[in-house]
This record gives C-alpha cells, sequence and structure tokens, in this order.
C-alpha cells in the first residue's frame, strides 16, 4: 500500500512543527487564481495554442521519462543490493559490492533529484499543491530526517511487519534512510539513553548483524519506493490516472477550473528553484538565510553522502526539463510565441550556466565548506541569476501568480 495524505505528515508540516527551522512558510492553502485579470495576450488564440501545448506535454514529455529514469535507477540499485547481499553471505569482502551499492543509490538520487522540481499534483504537498497526495515525501523526506530512528529499525527490523510503512513517518524509510544505511558506520548516532544503546541490543548485533540487518532494510525500502513510484507513475498515465490529461483539462475530472490555474500549478512547481535549492539548500548552510557567517551543518543536504551539490546541478538539470517542456513545448516557446524570446534565452543561458558552475564544483556543502566558500558562494549567485528572472521578468510577462512561500526574498 502507498501512503498518501490522509495518513502522513508532509515535510513541509513537519517543519513546522519545528524539524530544522525551514526558512520555507508552511501551512498555506492554494490561493485560488484570479481569472478576471487575465491580460490581452491570454486571450489571443495563437497563445492558448501554445499554453495548451505547453500542458499538454508536462506529463508524457517531462514527468513521465522523468518516473522512468527513476524507475530504472531503482531496478539498478536493486540488483546492486542483491550483489551485497550475495557477497555478504558468502563470507566474502564486502567493501567493494558496498561502495557499488553506494554509488547506484546515488544515481538514483540524482534521477530523483531532478524529479523534485515537478512537485505537480500527486507528488506535491496537500497543504499548498491543486490535488497535492504529499507522494514526494514517501520518496524523500528531507529536510525531515531521522538517522538515529533509522538505527533503531536496524535493530527492531520494524520493516517485516505488515503494515509498517503506513504506521511510520516517512523520514523513517525513503532514499534518505538508505542514504543513512549505506553512509553509516560502525556505531550508531542514536545518544546513550536511546534503547537500542541503553538496552546493549545495537552491540549484540556485532557488525555482521548490522550489516545484515542493514541489507534487509535496504532491500524493504528499495521495493517500497519502487512501489510508490509505479503509483505515481499510473496516476499520471494516460491509460490509467491519466493526471496528465487533467493538468491540460481534457478530463471532466481536472482540479483546474481554467488553463491559467494549470499553468499555475507548473509554475509554482518551478519554484522549487528558489524556496529550496537556493534559500534551502544554498543560502542557509551558506550562513545567508536564518544563520550566521559561518556554516549551518545541520541545515545542509547530504551531510553523510556528500553529494550536495550533485544535488543542486540535478535540481538545475529537473528545472531545466520543466521549464522548456523536455522535447515537447515548453515556457521557453511561450515567452517566443509572446515577443519575448530574449527572455527565453536569458533563463536558458544562466540556467546552463548555473548548471556549469554546480558540476564543476566538487565541494560538498557541510562543515567543510569554509575550506572553499567562494566556489560554494559564486553557486548560490548563479541560481539567483535564474531565480531573479523567474520571479521578475517571468512573473510580470506571464501575468502568473508566485507562491506564497516564494514571496518574500531572503537572500
Amino acid at each position: 500500500m502507498v501512503k498518501t495524505a490522509g495518513n502522513q505528515l508532509s515535510w513541509l508540516t513537519l517543519g513546522g512543527l519545528g524539524v530544522a527551522a525551514l526558512s520555507l512558510k508552511v501551512g498555506c492553502a492554494p490561493i485560488p487564481q484570479d481569472d478576471s485579470k487575465e491580460d490581452s495576450a491570454w486571450e489571443d488564440e495563437e497563445v492558448i495554442r501554445v499554453v495548451s501545448s505547453v500542458l499538454r506535454g508536462v506529463g508524457p514529455e517531462v514527468v513521465l521519462p522523468s518516473l522512468e529514469q527513476f524507475g530504472r535507477e531503482l531496478d539498478s540499485l536493486a540488483d546492486a543490493i542483491d550483489a551485497w547481499e550475495t557477497a555478504f553471505e558468502s563470507g566474502a569482502d564486502t567493501a567493494q559490492v558496498h561502495a557499488d551499492t553506494k554509488e547506484a543509490w546515488t544515481t538514483a538520487m540524482m534521477a530523483w533529484q531532478e524529479h523534485e522540481i515537478m512537485q505537480i499534483g500527486p507528488a506535491g504537498s496537500s497543504l499548498t499543491a491543486v490535488a497535492g497526495r504529499d507522494l514526494r515525501d514517501e520518496v524523500y523526506s528531507w529536510p525531515s530526517i531521522n538517522p538515529c530512528r533509522i538505527d533503531q529499525e536496524v535493530v527492531a527490523t520494524g520493516w517485516t511487519q505488515s503494515g509498517w510503512f503506513e504506521d511510520n513517518f516517512a523520514n523513517s524509510y525513503g532514499l534518505d534512510a538508505l542514504e543513512h544505511i549505506l553512509h553509516g558506520g560502525d556505531e550508531n548516532v542514536c545518544p546513550s539513553q536511546v534503547d537500542i544503546n541503553a538496552t546493549g541490543s545495537w552491540n549484540a548485533l556485532g557488525p555482521d548483524g548490522v550489516e545484515a540487518n542493514r541489507i534487509a532494510y535496504a532491500r524493504a525500502l528499495v521495493t517500497h519506493l519502487g512501489d510508490v513510484n509505479d503509483f505515481l507513475y499510473e496516476k499520471w498515465s494516460p491509460e490509467e490516472g491519466d493526471f496528465s490529461g487533467a493538468l491540460a483539462l481534457t478530463t471532466r475530472s481536472s482540479p483546474y477550473a481554467t488553463d491559467r490555474q494549470a499553468m499555475n500549478a507548473v509554475f509554482d512547481a518551478l519554484f522549487y528553484l528558489e524556496t529550496v535549492t537556493k534559500d534551502r539548500k544554498l543560502a542557509q548552510p551558506l550562513g545567508l538565510v536564518e544563520c550566521s557567517l559561518d556554516i549551518c551543518p545541520d541545515a545542509a543536504e547530504h551531510l553523510e553522502s556528500g553529494i550536495s551539490v550533485m544535488a543542486v546541478a540535478a535540481n538545475l538539470r529537473g528545472f531545466r526539463q520543466l521549464f522548456t517542456g523536455g522535447e515537447g513545448i515548453g515556457f521557453d516557446d511561450l515567452l517566443v510565441e509572446l515577443g519575448h524570446a530574449d527572455l527565453s534565452d536569458s533563463i536558458m543561458e544562466k540556467t546552463d550556466n548555473a548548471i556549469s558552475v554546480a558540476e564543476a564544483t566538487a565541494l560538498p556543502i557541510h562543515e567543510g565548506v569554509t575550506t572553499d566558500l567562494e566556489s560554494i558562494v559564486a553557486l548560490h549567485a548563479a541560481v539567483k541569476e535564474v531565480t531573479d528572472l523567474l520571479k521578475g521578468d517571468l512573473v510580470t510577462v506571464l501575468s502568473l501568480q508566485i507562491p506564497a512561500e516564494a514571496s518574500g526574498d531572503n537572500d
């Protein structure tokens, strides 16, 4: 069973309860669109045609291919776990297969980091996205993470019980839990008073017992991730749930009353680059938001694996895919139709530049960032050049609405 809104708390909700002191605002219901303010450009027949093409292409040209790619990487990760288990059970040295599994996880994680931008409809938050079902959190719940809880489950093996995924918070599983399973050391991260230390149950497992349980836990998590991905794919598939058609307003059950509302849903998804990539992943760890000028290590993403900058690059690639419509029609084409090819070119140029900066920055964003602060600051500046256009000129030209959580500029 895939858990959806109604029986879990989204990461935005958990953030509001005090997890990680987010710079994002929480608890904001979707804002109704005021279509009475449409300008003449939106009434032009050719513009309407392009808008319809953009909306029709989001599902088949962007979201579904992204989910397919993630599914393929999950299959490779499952194969790597199989090899790890085989080596362990044979008594062989597992160092290499463990490293291979980490690499397979990284590849799958990057596929999802590209998809992070596409939180439209079912993957989106039930608090902020039209038709949101919190399915993103089922896959990746950061910044709501709980490494100690993962270590406790390594001992308890609760995942073997029926209904475990439905009964536990998303920070007990997902790609972030896999990160800790794969990158955790021989010791757990829990305080001494926590049961696995107070009772000695962690030490009783011994290194072999811990590794065996981690392998089994990892396998269960990947299986669940596959189920969620399949469920999301079915929801977007024209042959199944057809959210692709709902977004394009070609189904009677569409939650969007107008193409302007549907376009705003896609536009809101693009703002992940502003509110999460720029502010949460870069500005806050750098101390540009709610922190001192020194690093705030607990605010950073991927502390254990050290792939935080890779994640930023993947977010930018996902942004590019959604903005351009993949192989189809995108916001860039709409801008050209509206007579703003220069703005389209500028957004694409700055996006590609930010990707290049990220891919050339090897240093992860964590405690060690102060050894090369300049490169991370440059990356933040490059991303900001994109998002400044997103919430400035693009909003003005398209007459769309900035999401509530992106209405301020924290840096």
